[in-house]
């Protein structure tokens, strides 16, 4: 639908590293820029970058592409869609062809009812019906400034508001169902709303779409929280409320404050502290984890100070420390939750939590301790086997040492004692280590690496494209996604000037054949330095003779077969044939 001109213009002019590290820190090597993969989780960076090329690939998972492909996987997105954001950065305006229909896919449909329900939420909030939620925000201590900012609504009694209005605006009964909002009654005698009687909150993406909503009771309704369940546009795993009015903020200060519950997101980010998002009162996932990894480095996570919000910002912890992460645990003082805080002791209180938050690793020894009767002499010895486990997992030898110094001390032991705990424990983990069966990944033949550099020279020289095209035919290659290059390559005739990676990037027909390019090039497979005849030929070499082997293979089973069977005439031809291969 966009002209091909533009996307090209697009992609050539895209400062791609620069895109990239609004998501992905990058750090340079060389020519190419390294990071930690956005796409899966990984400790060593093995996501890279090459500007030269216009390409990235992800050597733990294999992920590659050009920018276009880039911006789809990290967003979710479509082609044209990825093409227009992209536009937007370069400011070039993306027209599309004139005459043509758009047709409504069933998501952008659920995003129409999701925003008519957030229209018919805020109207009632605001009007007479609205008034005991109005109360009730004002007792919380939320002005009329931040509910607008965060498109607070009111959801009224009764079973079908929501429902017969949406019905008005033109809202198919199916498609409300599909968008979390109504549910059908048992009797299939029709529908009834999801939310009633409920303080709404809307839930955005970091896009600032409107996906879902949270509703919290007025009365004694249980759940007191009731949030939309997953649709085709709203995954509750992959979403952080909040973070589309804080994400600059928090890239400024490379700092997320992570909260569980939508008040204690709102009353902070109200008083000042706007670098702040919340899970919505569930647990943490890798998803929410990798997306805060695009924003920021570190972590304060701030839970409700109890057992239960112990052991969740715990659990939260390892993952976001898994994605790269810094972390520390603030210790709440003077309130159960920040909300509380704020509204008892004013912003300032809860600053002072934030600023002497814990470092992860001391707040989970600390924890670990608080679990055992220190005075007693058994308990402080499963409190050192304890600790020796947690601080022995620490690669730093540095970092393990002052942690022994501190946890020591806390127990009331000489600092040797726990380093020599630690030591011990890691023994025996590496000895269990080293009996595991290793798996290798099967080396590289020399067909394969032969077909990998014929197309990483053919995609670097018109001139080696054309010996390619002269000597070769697409099934003398063997790898699937060489053949689908290879197809390609024969079939079109490339114009001077022409980008013939880009363009096969976005004509071939599967993902492990674009994979496959963007792999090869980004490696920098192949330099061949000159060399390029000499290199061509002797992989040549090498794809004739696997070939000659192969049907002189099956001569010799079917010349097997021949003599077994007692056909001499056959065995008489299959000699000949085999004799005229040989020599």
């Amino acid at each position: 639908m966009i002209p091909s001109q533009i996307i090209e213009e697009i992609r050539s002019k895209a400062d791609m590293v620069n895109i990239i590290s609004e998501y992905v820190p990058l750090r340079k090597r060389g020519k190419n820029y390294l990071g930690l993969c956005p796409f899966h989780s990984e400790k060593a960076p093995s996501f890279t970058v090459s500007p030269e090329k216009q390409l990235f690939h992800c050597f733990g998972c294999n992920e590659g592409g050009n920018i276009f492909a880039f911006m789809m996987k990290i967003e979710n997105i479509g082609f044209a869609q990825a093409v227009e954001e992209i536009g937007a950065k370069m400011g070039i305006a993306t027209p599309r062809f004139s005459g043509e229909s758009v047709t409504k896919t069933e998501k952008d449909k659920i995003y129409q009812v999701v925003a008519l329900a957030s229209q018919f939420f805020r109207h009632c909030l605001e009007d007479k019906m609205g008034e005991a939620a109005r109360l009730y925000l004002q007792q919380r201590g939320i002005d009329d400034k931040t509910s607008k900012l965060f498109g607070l609504g009111y959801a009224p009694m009764g079973w079908d508001n929501l429902f017969k209005q949406l019905i008005t605006r033109g809202s198919a009964p199916a498609l409300i169902e599909k968008s979390g909002l109504i549910l059908a009654r048992e009797n299939q005698s029709g529908y009834y709303d999801r939310f009633r009687q409920r303080l709404i909150f809307p839930v955005y993406d970091q896009r600032d779409r409107l996906l879902a909503f949270g509703g919290r009771a007025l009365g004694e309704e249980e759940p007191k929280y009731l949030n939309s369940p997953d649709t085709l546009i709203y995954h509750k795993g992959e979403t952080l409320f909040g973070l589309n009015l804080s994400k600059e903020n928090i890239r400024k200060n490379r700092t997320a404050i992570l909260v569980e519950g939508n008040f204690d997101l709102i009353t902070p980010f109200q008083a000042g502290i706007n670098n702040i998002v919340a899970t919505m009162g569930t647990a943490l996932t890798v998803s929410q984890c990798k997306l805060l990894s695009r924003y920021c480095d570190n972590i304060i996570m701030a839970y409700d100070a109890d057992v239960a919000g112990g052991v969740a910002a715990e659990r939260s912890a390892e993952l976001l420390r898994n994605e790269g992460l810094q972390v520390k645990v603030a210790q709440l003082v003077g309130g159960k939750d920040p909300d509380e805080i704020i509204r008892n002791q004013g912003a300032k209180a809860f600053i002072k939590c934030l600023e002497t938050a814990l470092p992860y690793l001391e707040f989970k020894i600390r924890r670990a301790l608080s679990r055992y009767n220190l005075k007693e002499i058994e308990a402080r010895a499963k409190a050192l086997r304890e600790v020796a486990a947690i601080i022995g997992k620490e690669e730093d030898p540095f970092v393990q040492k002052e942690y022994a110094k501190m946890s020591s001390a806390l127990l009331s032991i000489d600092t040797e004692t726990l380093l020599a705990e630690i030591k011990r424990n890691r023994h025996y983990q590496g000895n269990s280590r080293n009996d595991l069966r290793r798996i290798t990944s099967k080396p590289i033949s020399k067909l394969e690496e032969a077909e990998k550099n014929i197309i990483t020279l053919a995609l670097q020289s018109a001139e080696v494209l054309g010996w390619m095209k002269a000597q070769l035919r697409g099934e003398d290659f063997n790898l699937p996604e060489a053949r689908a290059v290879v197809e390609i390559l024969f079939t079109t005739d490339f114009a001077e000037g022409t980008d013939a990676t880009h363009f096969l990037l976005h004509n071939l027909p599967t993902e492990e054949a674009k994979k496959f390019i963007a792999r090869l090039l980004v490696s920098e497979h192949l330099s061949a330095g000159g060399k390029q005849k000499e290199i061509f030929e002797d992989c040549l070499k090498v794809m004739k003779n696997e070939k000659l082997k192969n049907k002189m293979d099956v001569l010799k089973i079917e010349l097997k077969a021949a003599e077994k069977a007692g056909e001499t005439g056959k065995v008489s031809e299959l000699l000949s044939v085999l004799k005229s291969e040989i020599y």
